[in-house]
């Protein structure tokens, strides 16, 4: 199903025995102090994946770096779908022995995929709820707030957040990490993915409520099929799914309900207004016809997608074929016979938004544009006003346009 792209690709990395422990464990003792990190800023971070050892950790790297800059009695919250890297376990593992809360939301699938951190993190933060630090499993066959089985995904909802939260780290409180990519290898080596890094104690209360409610529905015996919530922090706004479709109305039939879709009626083509996308899974056929639509109007319309089979459905294909200003396809072979896919998930707007010209703005998350990530996932998007954080964006989608060009 597509929304098993991820763990399709580590079984496939692990056939290929591509899937190793990264780094020995963590000496607790020697990581009783949390080290003096770099100033936490608002900032983008790209990994490389055809980059060199140190591009393509970026990501992970940095989130180490934040792990191991949380000093004692401050509180590492962290939403993950899968996770097999040992290096951010470890971390984790050694923040705790130095004092810091650590509380860690993952699905089950973690629990029993090849090569996954949960025993690690079991063993190293416990299970005890009662206790400042953590680690908790949604339940098997669902997420924690989703639980429905989509007609086109048998597999059912999931936990597909990836973010980390910080109360204090590097000199900055209140941290918010929300980034594209699951804490595991095949991220990092295989897969072109983006992280935003913002200090803001709004948002950062705002993703706090938000994890409250995955553990207290993802520890009870029902969840919440349509969980959707859309708070807002200053120049931030952050969308909550699962999101239900309009009563009487199918799941993949109901525009009015199609978040993204809501968010590109707001643009206006006036004054040449840019959209840019880049997409791991694309399945939904309303925001596809938006994009043609916008095209039409006179936006330029720039996608990267990724070309993994079934990460763009032939209805969403038919649609899209031959009527953007540009598109291209993130599937370039490496010597070493692996693939370098797309796993990054934003969008992308500068112009005229919402009756407002000369805007910069940019939605990402653990979104995907499919019906799974609308209609039954735990998942979040996030929306960022911010010139600076765009044009970081905006550089990496050219470099995405520019590399996957001859896919």
């Amino acid at each position: 199903m597509a929304h098993r792209h991820t763990t399709l690709l580590l079984a496939t990395a692990a056939a290929a025995g591509l899937i190793t422990a990264a780094a020995a464990p963590v000496n607790a003792a020697a990581s009783a102090e949390a080290h003096t990190a770099a100033a936490v800023t608002t900032t983008a971070t790209f990994n490389d994946p055809a980059g060199d050892t140190a591009a393509q950790s970026r990501i992970r790297d940095h989130i180490i770096d934040l792990i191991d800059g949380a000093a004692a009695g401050s509180t590492i919250t962290v939403a993950m779908y899968t996770f097999t890297e040992d290096p951010v376990a470890d971390a984790l593992v050694a923040a705790k022995a130095r004092g810091v809360n650590v509380k860690v939301i993952l699905d089950h699938t973690t629990v029993t995929m090849t090569g996954g951190e949960y025993t690690t993190l079991t063993d190293g933060l416990g299970t005890d709820r009662a206790q400042p630090s953590w680690v908790f499993a949604c339940p098997a066959g669902r997420g924690c707030l989703g639980t429905r089985k989509l007609p086109s995904d048998a597999d059912g909802a999931i936990n597909h957040n990836k973010f980390f939260l910080f109360s204090s780290t590097g000199g900055a409180s209140d941290v918010v990490v929300q980034t594209s990519a699951n804490m595991t290898n095949t991220q990092r080596t295989d897969l072109f993915n983006n992280a935003v890094t913002i200090p803001d104690a709004g948002l950062y209360d705002i993703y706090q409520a938000y994890f409250a409610d995955l553990l207290k529905y993802g520890t009870s015996s029902t969840g919440l099929s349509n969980y959707y919530k859309t708070p807002s922090s200053g120049g931030y706004k952050a969308y909550f799914f699962p999101r239900q479709e309009a009563s009487g109305t199918e799941y993949n039939n109901n525009a009015a309900t199609d978040t993204v879709k809501l968010i590109l009626d707001n643009v206006s083509c006036s004054g040449g207004t840019q959209i840019r996308m880049a997409a791991n899974l694309f399945t939904r056929d309303e925001v596809a016809s938006k994009l043609v639509s916008l095209k039409n109007a006179g936006c330029a319309v720039y996608l990267a997608y990724d070309g993994n089979p079934g990460s763009m459905s032939s209805a969403v294909e038919t649609i899209l074929s031959g009527k953007l200003t540009k598109r291209v396809q993130c599937y370039e072979t490496r010597t070493s016979g692996v693939n370098v896919g797309l796993h990054s998930k934003y969008l992308l707007i500068s112009g005229t938004y919402d009756g407002v010209a000369n805007k910069k703005l940019v939605w990402t998350g653990s979104h995907n544009y499919s019906y799974p990530s609308l209609r039954a996932n735990d998942e979040t998007l996030l929306k960022i006003d911010n010139s600076a954080l765009y044009d970081q964006f905006k550089a990496n989608h050219d470099t995405l346009m520019s590399y996957c060009e001859g896919s």
